[in-house]
């Protein structure tokens, strides 16, 4: 495959293509289905919350919890088959917090967990009286297989605890979008230059932003073409200053 390329389609289209050990670092956010839970708008203990839909163009984040996560573990092992015995997969989900009950992404724990990572975002959009505000995200960190031994230098990381501190990007287009900061660290941590990162929900581009601000190259799939336009457009000055040194 074509790499350095944000393909329009399916990521299980992409991943269809790719072969086996072919990549060696994943890093993903995918959409969390909060518009399946925020239908309207919720009322918990007399206090009506803001809307957490979220609008990603063509995609609709609303869809049957068990089919969320069927479809879930199907992209999941897919992008294990493709990553390498020595790779890394960084992915970044949410508790749901609906009708005063927590709903936690635990089909995680049916792969190969290396760590768990809390991202603390320092704020949130969730209004809710009726909880603690959440302020805090999971990045899991899964490897190929049990037995896998992934790569890593924490000499090279920006974030050397398993708790990272920083805001959300708020100044990005896309609606979700997650901080450079965040991919850079799972990067730079587990790769070294010119090895292969992919995103198999790439949005606005922030996984291929910091993969070629680090000298690595990205794979990356989006099914909304503006946001490829959005990520590609933040990939020219990147791509320009490589040219000129």
């Amino acid at each position: 495959m074509k790499v350095n390329t944000i393909y329009n389609e399916s990521c299980l289209d992409t991943l269809k293509k790719m072969k086996d050990e072919s990549v060696d670092c994943i890093v993903t956010s995918p959409p969390y289905n909060k518009s399946y839970w925020s239908k309207n708008q919720n009322i918990n203990n007399g206090f009506k919350t803001k809307s957490r839909n979220i609008s990603y163009g063509d995609f609709e984040d609303n869809i049957e919890p068990q089919k969320y996560i069927d479809e879930q573990k199907i992209i999941i092992n897919e992008c294990l088959r493709v990553l390498k015995e020595n790779g890394s997969m960084f992915y970044n989900h949410i508790d749901i917090l609906n009708n005063h009950t927590t709903i936690h992404p635990s089909y995680i724990y049916e792969f190969p967990l290396k760590q768990i990572i809390v991202w603390n975002r320092k704020n949130t959009p969730k209004l809710d009286a009726s909880y603690f505000y959440p302020v805090t995200e999971y990045i899991f960190w899964l490897k190929k297989h049990k037995n896998s031994k992934p790569l890593f230098y924490r000499k090279n990381a920006q974030f050397k605890t398993n708790v990272w501190e920083f805001q959300a990007d708020t100044k990005n287009e896309h609606p979700a979008p997650f901080p450079i900061k965040l991919a850079a660290n799972c990067i730079i941590s587990t790769t070294n230059e010119g090895d292969l990162i992919y995103d198999p929900y790439m949005g606005s581009g922030t996984t291929a932003v910091a993969s070629a601000m680090y000298n690595r190259n990205y794979i990356g799939s989006e099914l909304h073409e503006s946001y490829i336009k959005m990520a590609n457009k933040r990939l020219e000055p990147i791509f320009s200053q490589t040219k000129l040194l």
